[in-house]
This record gives C-alpha cells, structure tokens and sequence, in this order.
C-alpha cells in the first residue's frame, strides 16, 4: 500500500517518539524502522495499535494485510489471522510481536523494552511444546531459532526433547534418541549449522511421538533389587521394570549401577536386530554430554524398550545362538574373511566359535564379512513383490551390522565378559543375509581419500533429503559408526567398511513398496480363512 516509513528519534525511557506519522492519520496503517526491526501501526475507531511487521508464519509485512471486524488482521500471504490487542495468532499458530501505544498530543509513542530473557524463553518452549505435538516442523525450527535467541542451547533443548517423550514413546528409547546423540556429536564438529542438526533430531521425537501409543505407566512401588529388575525385564513385565528402575533412582542409584543389568539381559539373547546394544551405548553417550538430568528417563525408556525387544534367539533360524554361549570360547585362527562371508546362520556360527578367544581378530574379521555382504548385497531383491513378508529385504537389514558391531566393541571394552555373546551376535548377522548376496564388483567403490570422503558425507547430512526419519537416521548413524570402526579395524577391514559404506549411499534405497504390501496384505489376509 506504499506505507510511508518513518524514523524513530526521541526516547521516552522505553518509548520511542515517532511523531506525528502522516500515514497512519491519512491511511490508517504505517510502518516505522526502530533497532532493525519494522513496526506496524494500525488505527481502528481512534484506537492505535503496535506490532511487529513480519508475519511470523513466513515474514510477509502485515502492513500489508487485511483489517477485520474485532481489531482481526489477516495477513494476505497464507490467511494466518491474529488479534491486534494481544498478538494472539486466531488463524495459523505463532503469535506475533505487540508494542504497548500512547498517543500523546499528535504524536504517536510505542515502548520498544526488549522482552526478559526469562519470558521469551517460556513462551519459546511453550511454542515448542504444541509445535513438536502436532509435527510441524517449520514452527520447530523457528521455536528453535527463538529459543537460541532466548540464550538456549542445542543441550538444553536435548535435555528437553529427551524429558518431553518418556511419556510419549510407546517403545521407550528408540532411533530418534540414537540420532539425537549422533546430531549433538556432528553439530559440535560443524557448529555453523548446529540449528539443522536439532531440526532434525527434535522432528524425528515429534514424528515418533504423533505415531505413538500411550506407554504403560510405571508399576506399583518396590524396594531396589538388581536380579528384581534383571527378571522382570527378562519376563517383559513393563510396569514392575519401570518400578525397579525407579526405585533404583531414589534409592541413590544411577545409571553405571543399572548399566551392566541392561546389559546382561542384552547380550543373554540375539535380541531387537542389534538395536539394544546401540540404544544403550547412545544412551551412554547422552547422559555423558548432557549430565544427570536425562539418567533416569533414559533408563526407563531403555527398560522399557528391553521389555519389548524381539528375542529373535528363540527364532528356529538362530536358536543355536544360546547353546554357542554356554561353550568355552575356541582359540583357533579366526577363519578367512571371504570364507565368512556367504556362509549361513549355522556355519557362520561354528566358524566364529571356533576363534571367539581371540577376541579382536574376530571382530575385525566379523566386521569385514559385514562389510563384504554390503558389497554384495543383489539390489534387485528389493524389488520382488510377489514373496513371503520372511523374505523382504533392504539396505538397512545390511547396515546394521555395522551400527551394531561399533556397540558390540564399545562395551566389550569395557567388559570382556561381553566379547562372546557380541562375537556370536554378528556371526547371526553374517549368516542370515546369506540368501540375499550375488555378484559385487568390490573395486568400484573403494575409497581412496577416507578423510576427504567421510568430511563430504558429514557435511551431506545437513541438506540431505531422505524423506522419512528412519531412513535419515541410518544414514547419520552410518556415517558415524564407520568413521568410528575405521579407526579401530585393520587397514584391509577398513578398506572394506568404507567401499561397503560407499555403495551403500551410492544406491538406491527402497523406501516404500505399495505393490508388495498390497500383495502381502492380501496373502495374510486370505490365509486367515
């Protein structure tokens, strides 16, 4: 409407004098210029209203917008409507900046007094609280601009995040917090573009949450007791782990004395494809960084989580898998490298038995198996849509052998007692991919940077377009888990993990198959009679 622009002078404490302004007495709306921001004015029945100029939906100049009945404007770019009096957004969801008016005399008087810190904060996190709520993830990312310009960090919004879904999470920890750990650790190395990296980990807590059922609440009270807790997990009741686990908390315990009870249970089984090893490894992680105020929810969400972890050990495919456990661990040469790979559950098994005494060398040739299986993964199998749902198949039934060997070595450093059950885990993970390998021309993707290459990867992560979370947190997890074993593998092994590494972000990776569901689907569906 070609608004005349006027520049503040005189300061009245936290008023600004800005005159008389022709435009808002001739055309009922003005914009002035004040400390870098604009102000709009806006007469109504002799009443005189202050807000900021942009629209906080995307920035048009609500100078610009139309005048409702009820001092209602609307902003004519995307409709949102807000009330002049109170900023109250009526239609879209940020509220937008009110200044307190004077009229004194003929001039016109706005108070400019920056909002407390304290304040802002609030209603930042409080808009944080009803944008991760509904998933949108633009508001997200302006909630997180805000509350940085509040003095917030990337921590304290962790801290947040992780507190704001224990009620939420139907399954307790899960990949979102997984992702959230590795994000913390990239924003640090890059923290240029810290805000995309909580961007992603806050909208993947978000997503989870809007698609989660109420979890179960904790059990009635109990005293602590550790083989309690070990047994209650281990009969998946989920309201008394959570009271265990609680009752620990108040009994002065913490997260190292609940640990290697997580633990125990974890590596009795071949359990969750590998997750339960990696959550509490990343669980580690966050409560190293960001202190003791995410401990207890993390335990109960890792309780929880165990609960309902599929014991895939008491599958027929992997049942040996407790039987290798109960063995004294073998001595022998750890086998070649391309013998393990290819080999089924049952072989893969004995083979690694055999050496599971030398507790590096089979670990670094485990890895390399992995890796070779990556190598020559047929990609066509993603593509077939006329098979059993047993035989689906897809990048990340290959990927998390990696993500999965990088926990087995992080806590069986700690603890040896670990290296067996770990050991036998990835042998399960070698063998059962058998059925899906075909040709690989492994020298196609050999790496011949590794720095270069990982530094180009890292910094795809801030821009990449991956669609869903799921397959975006794989792709972080990835890339960090191999620039991690690379740094702990023999040279050969290492020259594997990065070519496996690069196919796998060279290729395709199917992401929704209607026409298999839908063939699927209707195969169950008639099976049931």
């Amino acid at each position: 409407m070609g608004a005349q622009t006027k520049r503040i002078t005189a300061v009245d404490e936290g008023f600004v004098n800005l005159g008389r302004v022709p435009d808002l007495k001739e055309k009922g709306r003005a914009v002035v210029k004040h400390g870098g921001r604009q102000i709009a004015l806006f007469e109504v029945d002799g009443e005189i209203f202050a807000i900021n100029n942009g629209c906080p939906h995307e920035g048009y100049p609500l100078v610009e917008g139309s005048l409702k009945k009820d001092c209602k404007l609307a902003c004519n770019w995307h409709g949102w409507t807000f009330d002049l009096r109170s900023g109250k957004a009526l239609q879209g969801r940020d509220a937008v900046k009110t200044y307190p008016v004077e009229r004194r005399g003929g001039e016109i008087w706005v108070d400019v007094t920056p909002v407390p810190p304290e304040a802002r904060r609030r209603a930042a996190y409080a808009e944080l609280g009803e944008a991760v709520a509904e998933h949108d993830y633009e508001r997200i990312a302006r909630s997180i601009a805000r509350l940085g310009a509040a003095g917030e960090t990337g921590d304290d919004l962790a801290r947040y995040i992780i507190k704001w879904s224990l009620p939420r999470f139907e399954r307790g920890i899960g990949h979102a917090h997984a992702g959230l750990a590795d994000w913390l650790t990239l924003a640090e190395a890059y923290p240029a573009v810290e805000r995309v990296a909580l961007l992603e980990a806050l909208g993947h807590f978000s997503y989870d949450g809007m698609y989660s059922a109420k979890p179960s609440s904790i059990g009635q009270p109990v005293r602590w007791n550790a083989s309690g807790l070990v047994a209650a997990i281990e009969a998946m009741d989920q309201p008394l782990s959570l009271a265990y686990v609680h009752a620990a908390y108040t009994a002065g315990f913490g997260f190292d004395d609940l640990k290697p009870l997580f633990l125990k249970v974890v590596f009795n089984h071949y359990a969750g494809f590998g997750h339960p090893a990696i959550y509490i490894m990343k669980a580690e992680q966050l409560i190293d960084r960001l202190g003791q105020e995410v401990s207890e929810p993390l335990s109960l969400q890792i309780a929880r989580y165990l609960c309902l972890a599929a014991r895939e050990d008491l599958i027929p495919e992997f049942r040996g898998f407790s039987d290798y456990l109960k063995l004294e661990p073998g001595n022998a040469c750890p086998s070649a490298t391309d013998n393990l790979s290819g080999q089924g559950v049952r072989n893969a098994m004995a083979l690694t038995a055999a050496s599971s005494a030398r507790h590096q060398e089979t670990w670094d040739t485990l890895v390399a198996a992995c890796a070779l299986n990556m190598l020559h993964f047929d990609l066509e199998r993603q593509n077939i849509v006329k098979q059993p749902i047993a035989k689906n198949i897809g990048w990340l039934d290959f990927t998390h052998a990696l993500t999965f060997a990088e926990a087995v070595h992080f806590h069986a450093s700690h603890d040896s007692k670990l290296w067996q059950s770990g050991l036998m885990q990835l042998a399960c993970f070698v063998g059962r991919n058998k059925a899906f390998l075909g040709a690989g021309d492994i020298d196609a993707w050999r790496v011949e940077d590794a720095v270069t290459f990982l530094k180009m990867q890292k910094e795809a992560l801030f821009d990449m377009d991956e669609g869903e979370y799921i397959f975006a947190v794989h792709r972080l997890k990835m890339i960090l888990a191999c620039e991690n074993l690379v740094a702990l593998v023999s040279a050969k092994t290492a020259d594997l993990v990065l070519a496996a590494l690069n196919r796998y972000l060279s290729s395709r990776l199917r992401k929704r198959h209607a026409a298999r569901t839908a063939f699927q689907a209707y195969e169950t569906v008639m099976r049931e009679g």
